[in-house]
């Protein structure tokens, strides 16, 4: 039986790699789009296409199985009609949707999308979640590699660090931490910082078991002024990607509206992961489901930001806290099965972890000291305090603790992990 099971695995590999030599060259497209309406209207509009002369996800996972993300793009081969590549994604756009001034008025918002370079044409289809969480088709384009006006990536001279190397970057994990609003005078400062950056994630659990799976790259972008800009406090600061605090209104919520200037920032770098280092000491960041995050390299709390937000952007974790100043309003309607692994309403708890609890387990579980060590299903998470439960009663994505995800966030990154390494 075993060496049955290892033979299935190694005709999968092999169908996955022919699937891609078929249908995709070693580079990568770049996608840049207009995403814009409201919460009852979206739009998308094509901005540029952009060629990088190299692919750095898997060859052999093409298709996504996890079906997170507010959105998704799917990509057919027009000759066969095949869905030759997919991938699930979140963005500011969905989360300002949910917000008061969402509700209205017409936000813009550039977004990227990256997918292996197709050797012939394309069909790419943007989908959105509808009320009920079903996918819905919202728009498509026809891309012919031949006929596009497809451009060169923007020459930067950002230096390129390898902070930690495992491997052929189609077979492993590559994450780049790119930096914000540190000067020439400030790169010695900057190099430490990723240092810090790179240990603080790959020495927490479940990362740390898996160092030979990941690759870490450190994009020293250079900014014309230090810091980061604070509107609260009326501190504006010229940096290499416009990083902020105050996004969607909420003071510590830390993220840039410069998607394209991000990109062309990178554009030497390969990546399937994006880490905004940010050259301050105010508490803050954020993270979005393969979009990216940021943290604020200087405050006293760096571990903790950069593992929570990194646990948003990777393996698309909510929050689990309850009480919070956070503008996003009815985030999780509590009739319905949130897409995130680690949050349930119980409208579909048997997709969730229901399979890591004890028979004995209580559900809902009481939040008693005799249970802290106990994998269950406790009320309160994602901003809400009733209807939306919990696997653990403390986190890393729930309270200020570094190094602490519960087991079932922590089986999350290792599948997602696992997808990316192979």
């Amino acid at each position: 039986m075993k060496k049955l099971f290892f033979i299935s695995l190694i005709c999968l590999s092999f169908n996955g790699f022919a699937q891609f030599e078929k249908y995709f060259e070693k580079k990568t497209l770049r996608i840049d789009y207009f995403h814009s309406g409201n919460i009852e209207h979206e739009y998308y509009r094509p901005d540029e296409f952009i060629e990088k002369n190299a692919w750095s996800g898997s060859e052999i996972n093409l298709i996504d199985t996890f079906n997170f993300g507010k959105f998704r793009i799917m990509v057919y081969d027009t000759l066969s009609g095949n869905l030759i590549y997919s991938r699930g994604y979140s963005s500011l756009f969905a989360e300002w949707r949910t917000t008061e001034e969402g509700k209205g008025s017409c936000g813009n918002f550039s977004e990227t999308v990256l997918i292996p370079y197709p050797k012939k044409v394309i069909n790419l289809v943007f989908q959105s979640r509808d009320s009920l969480n079903n996918w819905q088709n919202v728009a498509s384009q026809l891309i012919d590699p031949q006929k596009e006006m497809i451009l060169k990536p923007k020459n930067n001279q950002n230096e390129i660090l390898p902070l930690h190397y495992s491997g052929d970057i189609t077979k492993k994990l590559d994450i780049v931490i790119i930096a914000d609003g540190y000067t020439k005078s400030e790169v010695e400062q900057m190099k430490k910082d990723f240092e810090t950056f790179k240990n603080y994630l790959i020495n927490a659990q479940p990362f740390n078991l898996n160092t030979d799976k990941i690759n870490i790259w450190g994009v020293a972008a250079i900014s014309s002024q230090s810091g980061i800009t604070n509107p609260r406090d009326s501190i504006k600061v010229k940096t290499a990607i416009g990083s902020s605090f105050n996004t969607l209104y909420s003071d510590r919520y830390l993220m840039t509206l410069e998607n394209k200037t991000l990109h062309d920032q990178l554009a030497n770098a390969t990546y399937d992961q994006i880490i905004i280092m940010c050259n301050s000491k105010k508490y803050g960041g954020g993270g979005i489901y393969n979009f990216y995050c940021t943290a604020a390299a200087g405050n006293a709390q760096a571990n903790f930001l950069i593992q929570h937000e990194f646990g948003h952007a990777f393996a698309g974790l909510a929050d689990e806290y309850y009480t919070s100043d956070v503008t996003v309003e009815d985030f999780y309607p509590l009739n319905i099965e949130p897409w995130e692994p680690n949050i349930t309403t119980l409208v579909n708890f048997d997709a969730k972890w229901k399979n890591m609890l004890d028979k004995n387990t209580a559900v809902p579980t009481p939040v008693e000291d005799t249970n802290k060590n106990l994998t269950g299903v406790y009320e309160g998470g994602g901003y809400i305090s009733k209807g939306v439960y919990r696997p653990f009663m403390d986190c890393t994505m729930k309270s200020v603790r570094a190094d602490a995800f519960c087991p079932v966030c922590k089986r999350a990154i290792q599948q997602m992990i696992d997808f990316y390494a192979k």
